[in-house]
């Protein structure tokens, strides 16, 4: 069976899903946070980008005020809660609410054996992608609960449900923590109109995941669609964040090219 990479547009006419919304995306300096960042700008949201990679997220955020967006930067340590306090509080200063979070970023370790990983490896990467993305979380909320109404989206992975050979387990362990957070919550946020959801995307091939070509072939036979890029995953949040997504909570989209969990 002939496998492929699926040239995946992102060529859709703007509906203004997100018109007055205000949407803060982490790890949006680049990958399926830019990605994403853009889908909510071409839908109206006002959208930050925030990233540690602070140059780049003004970069992106420029090029996209100069398609006529309204998208401004915030650097970000997601790892750092005073960081994270500071980027939010700004944020809402600037924009008066803060309507939509999607927790993007992350990042990954060196391929080996679970057992041959370091322990500042395996804090680095539960600071950033676990703990990171609660920080974050835990900021907006009081504000969402105050305007009885939000979206909350954690980029999670297949590889939480998903084991892959090398590839660290602390990644593993981190995406799989955030499914449990997006149950918990979507539960104890319900009653004050803020909702909860997690997308667990496959490889998009440009996520810069240290593979060899003869790895990458490998792994693109378990997708039977192929890798689709970030825009699925993109248009994935744009349904959760917009009025599509009004009566879903406590949901995991699996957006993978028809790959299985297990």
């Amino acid at each position: 069976m002939l496998r492929r990479e699926w040239a995946v547009s992102d060529d859709h006419g703007s509906t203004g899903n997100l018109l007055n919304k205000v949407a803060l995306v982490t790890g949006a300096a680049g990958g399926i946070g830019a990605c994403i960042a853009q889908a909510f700008a071409k839908e109206g949201a006002a959208v930050i980008l925030a990233d540690i990679r602070a140059t780049e997220a003004n970069a992106a955020a420029m090029k996209l005020r100069e398609q006529g967006s309204n998208t401004t930067s915030r650097e970000i340590d997601i790892s750092n809660p005073d960081s994270v306090e500071r980027a939010v509080n700004s944020a809402i200063a600037s924009n008066g609410r803060i309507d939509i979070l999607v927790n993007c970023a992350a990042i990954d370790a060196p391929r080996g054996l679970a057992w041959e990983e370091s322990e500042q490896h395996w804090r680095q990467i539960i600071d950033v992608n676990l703990n990171g993305s609660w920080w974050c979380t835990r900021a907006v909320i009081p504000h969402m609960i105050e305007q009885r109404s939000g979206r909350i989206i954690f980029i999670s992975s297949t590889a939480a449900r998903r084991g892959v050979p090398g590839l660290s387990v602390a990644y593993n362990a981190s995406k799989s923590a955030l499914l449990g957070l997006t149950v918990g919550l979507a539960k104890q946020l319900e009653q004050y109109g803020v909702l909860v959801n997690a997308i667990t995307p496959g490889a998009t091939g440009n996520t810069g995941e240290p593979m060899t070509p003869e790895e990458r072939e490998k792994d693109l036979m378990t997708y039977p669609l192929g890798f689709g890029g970030p825009e699925p995953v993109a248009h994935a949040c744009l349904y959760l964040a917009g009025r599509s997504g009004e009566w879903i909570s406590g949901t995991v989209l699996n957006v993978s090219g028809g790959r299985w969990h297990g």
